[in-house]
């Protein structure tokens, strides 16, 4: 299976909730009540209702609504006879003015509640008891380093029912051995590792009658002269990597050095000067840093993750019925379920992100449309059945004891299971507010959900913060050819029968900084979400909200129709909850080229930023500032896959022209099976060019299709500006890597700008003939279609089709080329049979060849063989 590369991984739920709200005409049953005060009479207009000035006429529900314009217009003292119970409630926070209509109000931190409160699942409420915690866990609850290493703790606690708990106070911190030196405070610690040791418990963390413990190994200072230690570990669990080839390459690509990793994921290897340093395992994606100071940087950690399908696994079952205090009574319900995401999105297969994809059936109108959608997606009418779905997970730390695993340690050491937060997004979008063409060709359908969930009051967020699962083999994979859509979701999704949530209460705006540029055309399109950072787990998104940039096409996105100002994003999210509270906030803004261009290349460049938290403004009178501007897309990338020099390049050699002010390069090969090789380059070698080293004897060259030999593996290229990272002072990939450096485990959350381009696999595929045997006319038409190459001789163009005629009469050797496609964004070229060619049998060999017409390295040809009398 070859997977179906996304433009915005990050935001890829919004999609799926559009789609679902892409239903056509079905008829609309009056809401229900939003609080315990019952809702006016039917009406028609606003003078049908008791009081015009508290009251409007919902056309879709033709009910008569609390309106308001100001909060105080949902208070008893405006209201009169007309108060509403939910918004005058004691001790409650009363109402907020949303969207002209009053809604109870929600907490967002515990400021929000004064001294003798706390804010949990939106509510203020009295701070919960250390007394009532039965258990804990400590994340990461293995670490493996060299002395100075500075390592980041939190604890995760829960009560007798296993529901998360967060305890204002009673935390205590110890340190149970020379080891480590630090402390901590509240549910987040701090150690340095100091003196060697084996693995062992090192630091205790106990909440009332809880305890636990997160286990070190401390390596040796010592590191002999005249080569690198290099510590291998995987970057979700903290484990050691034991049997890693640590492999030391020269200039040239060829292997110097190489030695195995020992028990505790470390080898020593011989280098000297300037080398490649890479780390092959065939569990693990491969990573190398390109042109890594061997006399400088002597110890050297690298952080590996998993193989993303080759086990495959998550929770499933039916969709949650979330009780949302904005619930309607019969109307259209949507939702998406998923996992938090670990690191960079980019690191994940779509696969992983977004679950397997199965075809749905939709009502429009009077009949039925079909459209695919990721496994986590949900639609039914209120008062149906939800449907089943299941989110895929990534493999990490076993939490708490699962069926079919008997030891939790050595499942985690496989990668046989994980623990992450579910999360889930329901509500109903009127079907008033949907746009007619929402499902017309081109719509993009996640522009379109982002531009209406801001405006909804109706959307709620669940969240399960501490669920295990388990991963199998996944079918397929051992042929290279992972299929995910038959893969076994062993665990139960986490949510109760009727689950508490959390409305997505707080509506604000982002400013958009000015849009890069791709190929000389300004982004088209921008998304924002708002997400929580939740250590061991990953990100969980919150809210979200979009914007497009056509009219015009400038450096501003479009004035919203309801703000009516350029350059901003409306944004709706829920705050943290669940026991995520006290967690980071982190703001993602991506912009997109959108429809992917002729060669396939995708254009993304985003921001991530610190947000201070949930804020009321559905006004957008203080935008959201990110403070921060995007990278440039790179647009200049060029890699040989070939081993000799070609077309300028040296054999093995890749170039790439990034922004300045990044700091750092990714240059990543993707194979089929989705199995990775990730190259680390700082920027200045990118642009002199650096050679992707051959990989030893035995081992696989993911550069290329295992599957299809021959075939090119994907290339993505990512300019990250990395904090802490200056490659003006030597701080590039190899003080990332330090063993007391900054952490790969911690890339995410150092980056705050990363500008990506996805380069296509070019492929040529016969339209017609369309199968061998087919018999055609002398003279006649012949097409192929291109994807991954952009076709065209002059300069952008990376070359064309020749067809080239074997056997028959008048045909052999004849060669025929095709630079124009038939029509713009078609990717298909047509080509006219000569008139004097005959024969059974005739052989047709399209091949994609560059401007000069040399056949592409690899090769990238089809043949079809046909009769013509």
């Amino acid at each position: 299976m070859s997977p179906t590369p996304r433009p915005l991984k990050l935001a890829c739920l919004a999609c799926v909730l559009l789609w679902l709200s892409g239903c056509g005409a079905m008829d609309e049953v009056p809401d229900e009540s939003v609080g315990p005060n019952p809702k006016g009479p039917h009406c028609a207009v606003d003078q049908d209702c008791p009081d015009p000035a508290l009251f409007f006429c919902d056309s879709a529900t033709a009910r008569c609504e609390p309106a308001c314009l100001t909060r105080e217009d949902c208070q008893a003292s405006r209201r009169g006879s007309y108060a509403l119970a939910a918004c005058d409630g004691d001790g409650g926070p009363g109402c907020q003015c949303d969207m002209n209509r009053c809604v109870p109000a929600v907490c967002a931190a515990d400021a929000d509640c004064g001294a003798d409160a706390v804010c949990r699942n939106g509510a203020c409420v009295a701070p919960p008891s250390e007394s009532l915690a039965a258990s804990c866990e400590v994340t990461p609850d293995v670490v493996v380093g060299a002395p100075g290493l500075a390592v980041d703790l939190q604890v995760w606690v829960r009560d007798a029912r296993g529901a998360p708990l967060v305890p204002r106070d009673g935390v205590t911190w110890e340190a149970l051995s020379p080891s480590v030196v630090g402390g901590g405070a509240g549910p987040r610690g701090r150690y340095t590792l100091s003196a060697p040791s084996a693995e062992h418990a090192a630091v205790s963390v106990r909440v009332g009658d809880a305890a636990c413990q997160a286990r070190v190994t401390v390596l040796s200072p010592d590191v002999p002269a005249g080569g690198v230690r290099v510590l291998v570990v995987d970057a979700l669990t903290g484990r050691p990597v034991p049997l890693a080839l640590v492999v030391v390459s020269d200039d040239d690509g060829d292997v110097a050095a190489a030695m195995v990793t020992n028990a505790d994921g470390a080898a020593w290897v011989p280098a000297e000067g300037d080398v490649a340093l890479s780390a092959f395992h065939p569990d693990f994606g491969y990573l190398t840093l390109s042109r890594h100071d061997a006399s400088d940087f002597r110890d050297v950690r690298l952080a590996l993750r998993r193989n993303p399908l080759d086990r495959f696994g998550g929770v499933q079952g039916r969709f949650p019925s979330v009780v949302a205090p904005l619930s309607t009574a019969t109307s259209l319900q949507v939702g998406l379920m998923g996992m938090s995401v670990p690191g960079l999105p980019s690191e994940l297969s779509p696969e992983s992100l977004l679950g397997p994809e199965r075809e749905v059936s939709l009502p429009v109108g009077s009949g039925q449309t079909r459209v695919t959608l990721p496994s986590g997606s949900a639609l039914w009418l209120t008062g149906a059945v939800a449907p089943d779905v299941a989110a895929p997970g990534l493999a990490g730390v076993c939490a708490e004891p699962l069926p079919g695993v008997v030891d939790a340690e050595l499942a985690t050491r496989t990668g046989a299971c994980g623990t992450r937060t579910v999360w889930a997004l329901t509500g109903a979008l009127p079907l008033k507010d949907l746009p007619l063409n929402v499902l017309e060709p081109g719509m993009d359908p996640l522009l379109q959900l982002g531009r209406l969930l801001p405006t909804s009051t109706r959307f709620v967020s669940a969240l399960a913060r501490d669920a295990s699962f388990t991963l199998a083999p996944t079918p397929g994979i051992l042929a290279g050819e992972p299929d995910v859509s038959a893969a076994e979701f062993a665990q139960a999704q986490p949510f109760g029968a009727e689950t508490s949530g959390v409305r997505l209460s707080f509506p604000f705006t982002v400013r958009v900084p000015p849009l890069p540029q791709f190929r000389g055309t300004y982004l088209d399109r921008t998304y924002a979400m708002a997400t929580v950072a939740v250590p061991g787990r990953g990100l969980v998104p919150l809210g979200l909200g979009a914007a497009a940039n056509v009219a015009p096409a400038d450096p501003n996105t479009d004035a919203d129709a309801r703000l009516g100002r350029p350059g901003v994003v409306a944004v709706r999210m829920a705050p943290a909850h669940q026991g995520l509270e006290g967690q980071p906030y982190r703001l993602v803004v991506s912009a997109s080229s959108g429809v992917r261009a002729q060669d396939g290349a995708v254009a993304t460049s985003t921001l991530v930023a610190d947000l201070p938290g949930p804020k009321f403004d559905p006004d957008g009178l203080r935008p959201v500032e990110a403070g921060l501007s995007f990278l440039s897309v790179p647009e200049f990338v060029r890699y040989n896959f070939d081993s000799d020099a070609h077309g300028g390049l040296d054999g093995r050699e890749l170039q790439a022209e990034v922004d300045a002010r990044a700091s750092l390069v990714r240059a990543e090969f993707t194979n089929r099976a989705g199995r990775r090789w990730t190259v680390l380059l700082d920027p200045d070698a990118a642009e002199d060019g650096v050679v992707v080293p051959r990989p030893p004897p035995g081992v696989e060259d993911r550069t290329y299709d295992v599957a299809l030999l021959g075939t090119r593996a994907r290339l993505q290229v990512e300019a990250l500006r990395v904090r802490g990272l200056d490659p003006r002072v030597g701080q590039g990939p190899a003080r990332l890597a330090a063993a007391v450096g900054p952490g790969m485990e911690r890339l995410a959350d150092l980056t705050d700008a990363v500008a990506v381009v996805g380069l296509g696999r070019p492929e040529v595929t016969w339209r017609h003939p369309e199968v061998d045997g087919q018999r055609l006319a002398r003279g006649s038409a012949v097409r192929v279609s291109v994807s991954g190459f952009r076709l065209g001789t002059q300069p952008g163009g990376e070359g064309q089709v020749r067809v080239t005629l074997r056997g028959g009469v008048g045909c052999q050797d004849h060669a025929l080329f095709a630079a124009e496609p038939v029509a713009p964004g078609r990717g298909e070229v047509e080509l006219e049979l000569p008139p004097s060619c005959s024969g059974l049998g005739v052989s047709l060999v399209a091949t994609l060849v560059d401007p000069e017409g040399d056949p592409l390295r690899p090769l990238v040809s089809e043949t079809r063989q046909v009769d013509i009398p």
